[in-house]
Order: structure tokens, then sequence, then C-alpha cells
């Protein structure tokens, strides 16, 4: 570093002033120092510097000589390297007790480092004293001294910040090195990687601080475990406090592939995963049992109240049978109405429930559809009913459904009784029917059996009464009671979408009373009873046991054949219609995935295969449930139907637009077009079919599925002639001169150019002449002239025949 002043000691002076008497006044500065201040203030860059003065204790006062400044001789000039070296050797000295140095300070210049001129002094010694005799009891004083001395010094050397803060009073500013700071901080660069830094500069690593070490917290796995199912591996892991890789590798031991977010419904797999990994793991039930409601059913649940609170109720009658066999006919009679006559085609399509009156009480009635299509139908008829009436014609006997029918009776366990109808005919045979009925395992009476027969006529009114009798003995036999004050509960048998009421469900009370204003739960929907009407649309406050009502304030409609139940109020209504809704939603996710090879067979199927799509729209929920399932029975190898939209209403604006966008069909059954759908429907083109019977809308379906598949095409042939010469023309091209062998040649007729037995060409003749003059047609045994469309390369002797094409339409 630069210093204006510089006061060299020799370090024999120094030994000598530690043991010396402190001095009584301190040693006066010398005159020249105003000399170098004011060089100092003249100077610019010696205002940034600070001269070091050293002062020196001496036992006596010793004139200080200080020779005058010389003119400044130029130095040369040093490296930043020697001036850091120097102030760390001028660092060292100062950190020395020895020296007794008053003050020392430094002032580094922060700017800029040029190179300033040095004043060299050369230092005047004191003239060498002889060392004074001491005694050692002075000896002993005199270290005491110094001791307190040192002390006193150490505790007036003040700290970097305070001499930095008394620099910054003055108008000093710190000088900070911050080259040397950015060298510390240089990164690793090529010139490390190649070596090319000297061994000062050499990269060091820098040496991070230890993190500190994570204490790991051991994971408490449970013993004991209560879940839903299905549950997916995912959440399995998660509750079993373990990795899903674990139970996922575990499973694949087992031959059994699963991935994270497949879902596991199989208990006992459940239970391998929990014994696995020491883990009790049961599955709970409560939530279902809660959904659920009751887990007994109507006939257990009216066994368990007491016999005091039971009161007989009318039975439930369902007629079933093959299709025109007058089962309609037959309740017409009983009720004296005329139901039959308002069905579409005579046929019964709906399922009803009407209440009637008799002389041996009141009897209520199921109609069922007798279709082939409605075998759902049929099905819902024989599990809520009481008796099944197996209506038979007497002039043809038992038919497929009603086969069908009495499979159905048994299953459901009920009780039949025959009606033998169309006991009128001329060709009335019920030895006939008696014979089919001991086939199937029902003996009559008549013939030493126990199965109830009569014979009867719908239009006659003949063996109405006895039928009556015999189903009301058939009622006191089996003893029918519910409890009319407890909660009701029945059966959903029919429901559609009305425009001013919403849904609209027909029920069958079976136990209990249902009021107005009731909360019910009917699957995975939910209402509060706002409207009820009878059989004849007259509005009523409450429906006993075995009373049939239509009902509104439903969420929505009604899945046919599904049982409701009275709750407490409409929230808890809510609640459990959406928790079955969550459920099913679990139970769908949670179904076993398509296979890759199921796919790939799928695929396989539809390939090559022309798809029909279809919107069909429907009456009431039964109907539309009939019409897909027959629509789905349709036996086809080439076209495959797919149901893009099956609801139940009128056929909306809505139904017309996903049709134009899906290129589908609306096929509607018993129902109309919109007022506002009409107009749209022309616009975009779209095809309707509507229908009332429903073996005419399977009939039209088979067709617009034929007229999907492409028609074959089928060649004729008409005639063949032989070239015999060939004419080159600038107007036409080539003319073959031919010779008609066989049939005729027509013009624009289709033709085949062969050669041997390979065939060049097919195309269209392009002119056909003979003498010179266009002719349409040429027979055989005749020479004519022939030029082909858009091909010249014949030669002679090619062999061109003739053919039409028709088209052949597939079947399905």
């Amino acid at each position: 570093m630069a210093k204006n002043l510089k006061l060299n000691i020799k370090n024999t002076q120094i030994a000598e002033a530690l043991h010396l008497p402190k001095p009584s006044a301190p040693a006066k500065k010398a005159a020249p120092k105003k000399v170098a201040e004011k060089k100092a203030v003249e100077d610019p860059h010696a205002q940034l510097r600070k001269a070091r003065i050293v002062e020196e204790e001496a036992p006596k006062k010793q004139p200080e000589i200080i020779e005058e400044p010389k003119a400044p001789v130029a130095k040369k000039k040093r490296t930043f390297k020697e001036e850091l070296e120097e102030s760390k050797q001028d660092a060292a000295l100062l950190k020395k007790k020895a020296i007794p140095a008053k003050k020392e300070a430094v002032l580094e210049e922060p700017i800029k480092p040029e190179p300033i001129p040095l004043v060299k002094e050369e230092p005047i010694l004191p003239k060498p004293t002889p060392a004074p005799v001491v005694t050692p009891a002075k000896e002993e004083k005199k270290e005491v001294e110094a001791e307190s001395k040192l002390d006193k010094k150490v505790e007036k050397k003040k700290t970097e910040v305070e001499i930095e803060e008394e620099e910054a009073k003055k108008g000093f500013k710190p000088f900070k090195d911050i080259k040397a700071a950015q060298k510390e901080l240089r990164s690793f660069d090529s010139r490390d990687r190649l070596g090319l830094r000297s061994e000062e500069e050499v990269w060091r690593k820098r040496r991070f601080k230890h993190k500190p070490q994570v204490v790991e917290i051991p994971v408490i796995r449970p013993s004991h475990l209560k879940i839903r199912i299905p549950i997916t591996i995912k959440d399995l892991a998660v509750e079993m406090k373990l990795k899903a890789s674990e139970l996922i590798t575990k499973l694949f031991t087992q031959g059994i592939v699963r991935t994270l977010n497949d879902f596991l419904d199989d208990e006992t797999t459940i239970q391998f995963l929990g014994n696995e990994f020491d883990c009790e793991i049961t599955i709970d039930t409560e939530e279902e049992k809660r959904l659920q409601i009751t887990d007994k059913s109507i006939k257990e649940e009216i066994e368990t109240y007491p016999k005091e609170l039971l009161v007989l109720r009318p039975p439930i009658v369902a007629f079933m049978g093959h299709v025109d066999h007058g089962k309609t006919s037959l309740i017409d009679a009983i009720r004296k109405t005329n139901i039959a006559a308002q069905e579409a085609g005579a046929i019964t399509q709906h399922i009803g429930a009407f209440t009637a009156k008799s002389h041996f009480g009141n009897i209520t009635i199921l109609d069922t559809p007798g279709h082939e299509a409605f075998y759902e139908m049929r099905a819902r008829g024989a599990i809520v009913t009481d008796i099944v009436v197996l209506v038979i014609a007497g002039d043809e006997g038992m038919r497929e459904q009603t086969e069908e029918a009495l499979k159905q009776a048994k299953e459901a366990k009920v009780p039949i009784v025959v009606a033998i109808n169309k006991a009128d005919k001329a060709g009335f045979d019920p030895e006939k029917v008696y014979r089919q009925l001991a086939d199937h395992e029902l003996l009559p009476e008549s013939w030493g059996g126990t199965t109830i027969t009569v014979n009867c006529s719908a239009i006659t009114k003949q063996g109405i009464p006895q039928l009556l009798e015999m189903l009301s003995l058939q009622a006191e036999v089996l003893e029918l009671k519910a409890n009319p004050e407890a909660r009701a509960r029945g059966t959903t048998l029919e429901s559609q979408m009305h425009k001013g009421l919403g849904a609209v469900a027909t029920v069958l009370v079976q136990n209990g009373t249902l009021k107005l204003g009731d909360s019910i739960v009917f699957g995975e929907q939910w209402g509060r009873i706002k409207t009820m009407h009878d059989q004849f649309g007259m509005p009523i406050k409450e429906a006993s046991p075995s009373t049939p009502v239509k009902i509104t304030g439903l969420s929505d409609l009604a899945e046919a054949g599904c049982e409701f139940i009275v709750v407490e109020n409409e929230k808890q209504a809510r609640q459990l219609a959406e928790g079955r809704k969550e459920g099913s939603q679990r139970k769908e996710l949670g179904q076993a995935k398509i296979s890759m090879e199921a796919f790939l067979e799928q695929s396989k199927e539809a390939k090559g295969k022309k798809i029909l799509p279809i919107i069909i729209k429907a009456d009431v929920q039964g109907s539309l449930e009939a019409l897909k399932t027959s629509l789905f029975k349709i036996p086809s190898s080439k076209v495959l139907i797919n149901i893009i939209s099956a609801e139940v209403g009128e056929v909306s604006e809505s139904d017309v637009t996903l049709a134009s966008a899906s290129k589908a069909v609306i096929i509607g059954f018993h129902t109309e077009i919109e007022s506002h759908a009409a107009s749209l429907i022309k616009d975009l083109k779209v095809t309707v079919h509507l229908h009332d019977i429903i073996y005419h809308a399977i009939d039209d379906v088979k067709l617009l599925m034929k007229a999907t598949l492409d028609k074959i095409e089928q060649e004729n042939d008409i005639g063949s002639a032989q070239v015999i010469a060939l004419f080159k023309s600038s107007q036409f091209g080539v003319i073959a001169g031919c010779m008609v062998t066989d049939g005729i040649i027509k013009r624009n007729a289709k033709v085949r150019v062969l050669r041997g037995k390979d065939i060049l060409w097919k195309g269209k003749v392009a002119s056909l002449k003979r003498l010179k003059e266009d002719v349409k047609e040429v027979s055989k045994g005749l020479e004519c002239g022939v030029t082909l469309d858009n091909f010249t390369d014949l030669q002679k002797d090619d062999i061109l025949q003739a053919y039409d094409v028709t088209y052949l339409e597939q079947e399905i």
C-alpha cells in the first residue's frame, strides 16, 4: 500500500520501550505533519489515503528528527497481488500484542487502483542508551506496570466497525476488494478443465454444509380394518398404510393382474391381501343396510306384525296367456267395460291394473300383454300377484306365450287357475287343453287333479260367475292379509312422462296405506306425492292395500318393477336416493374391465358389418323396455343395431338434432311429435317412423336394416363379338371391325375385353356403327364397327363380351 509517512523503528527500540515507564506526556507531533496533510489535500489521490503513525513510547523525551520530504520519485508500478500481500503483513503485525501501537488505521481505495507516487523516507534512529541497572524489586514493579499498560492498550483498541464509523464521519470510505471476492466466487470453467490455471488460481470445490438428518417416524400399520366394497387398490393401500405397488405385486404373484385405479369387489381377494400383511379386514355393510331401509320382503314384513293388526285385503289376480286368446275381453266382461276397443290393433300392449267389484268381494286385476315382446311385463305381473289366471283359447290350445306365462307363474310360486276361453266358438275342445296341461304337470280337477279349470266365454258371459267364485275361494284358502296402519310399501307397475304433470307412476300398494304428502323412495329416485288418482282418473287422498293408483311428484321416471317404500320426510328420501345412486355408480366402476381378447373378438365380429343407429321414443317405461329387448333379438350377421337414445315421451327438438348429427332413425311407439319439432324434421331431413303396434315397429326396423346393406351386383352376358380388323381414324381413334358371334351388341352397353382367358379391360361401348350408320344394336352373324370408351389397346382376335348388371338385395 502506498503511504505518505512511514516511520520504522528497530526491534531493539521496541524491546526497550516495553520495559520503560509510562511517559509523562505524549510525544508531540512533528511540524512536517502539516506539510503532509497539506499535500494530501492538494493531491486528490492522497485524500483517499491515511498515513500510518506509529507512536513510540520511551522513558525519556527523544528529539524526533524528520527529514524534509524530497521530491516525488517515480516508483515502479506494483501489482494488485503485491499490495494485497503487503496489507496482509500489516494486519499480521497489528495482531501481535507486543507492538505498542496506539492507533492503526488503514484506508483502502475502493474505486480506481491508480499508481500513486510514494516518497522514500529514511528513518533516523535515536542514539543507543545504556540499559539502566534494575534491582529485583524494581524489576517486579516494572513488570506489573507493563502488564497493566498492555491491558489498557488492549481496551483502547477499537473494533473494525468503530473504526469504519469514525472514518465515515471523516469522509473516508472503506476499501472493499471486489476482485478478490469475485475470485473466491469464481466458478469452474473450461480453463480449469484444461489445467491452464496457476497453482494459486486452481479451482476448489465448494464445501457444502451437511443437511440435517431427517428423522423417520415409524409407520404404525393397522391390524384391523373396516371397508366398503368395491374399493380401489389405491384406496385400500392408503387404509392399510402400504404402498400400492406392494398390493399389486402380491396380487400378481397369485395370477391376478390389476392396476392402481382398478376396483376390488371380491371379498376373498381382499381377505387374502389382509392376511398377507397381517391385517384383519371386515366388509362394512351398514351403509348398504341403511340405504336398503329393510332387508325383509313385503310378505316377511307382514308376518312380523301382531295378528290383531292384520286385516283381510282383496286378492291381486294377474291374467296371463298368449296374444289374442281373450284376456282383456274376459276382464271387460268382469268389469263391464270395453278396454279392448281402446287398444291399437285390438291387442294389449301395456300392463293395466284395475279394481273390480263382484258378489264375492273386491278383486284387483292385472292385465298383462300377451305378445312375446312383453316378457318382462308378464314377469312383473307374476311376481306381484297372488293368483294367476292362465287364459287359453279352447279352439287353439296352448301356444308359445302360454307356456312362457306358465313357466313364470311356477317360478313365482303362485297358484294357477286355468280359464278356457272362447267356449262359444265352433272349434272349442276342452279335452285338448286338458291333455296339454297334463303334459306340463298341471292335472285338471275333472281328471282327478288339483288344478282348477273353468270353461268360459267373454262374449256370451258364460262361466264368468264361476270364475269369480273360484278366485274368491282360492283367496280364502291363501288368507291374504295386510296391516293398513304400517308404512306403505308396494311395487311400481308402469311409469310415463306427462306433459303437465311430469313423471307419473302407476303403483300397487301391497302393505300399509299410501297418503297424499308421503315421501317415498323407489330405486334410485325419490318423490313427495302431490296428486293421487284411481283407475277412473278420480283424485283420492289415500290408497289401502291391494289398491292400484297413479301418483305424481316424482324426481324422475320410475323403473318399472322397482319397489317403493315410505320414509319419514323428504330430506331423508333425497339422501337415500342419492346414496343408492352413488352405490350403483361404484358398482359400475367395480365391474371387471373388458379383456383385450374379448375386445379384439368384438371388433372382429363388428368388422365388415353395417351399423344402424336408432333413437327410440315410447309412451311408457314398460313399452320402451319391451321394444329395446325385441330389437336386440333380431337375428342378423350383417347389420348391428346401435341404440343411441331410448327415452319416454314425445319426439322433441333435441331428439331431432341428435338424429341429424348421428344420422339415426327415430322410432316412436305410442307417442307423437312435438309441434316445435315437426318443422325441424323437414329442415334437417330426419327420418321418423311412428307405430302403435309393436310387431309393426319390429318389422319396420328389419326393413331399415336391410336397406343399409349394399346391393349385390350380378352380371348377365347378352352377347359377344370377335375383332377381325383394326382401323385408325383421326376423329374416332382405333375402330374395331367385329363379327357378332353370339347374342347382340348394344350401344352404351358394358363390355369386357378378353385376350385368351385374361380380362384386359371393363367399360362401356362409345359408339356402334354398321355401314357408316349409327345403330342401337347388332345381332348375331352381322359385322359392325365398335369404339370403346378410353381404350385403344386392341388386337386382332380379341373378344368383346357385352353384359347387363342387375342389383340384388341382401338378407339380414
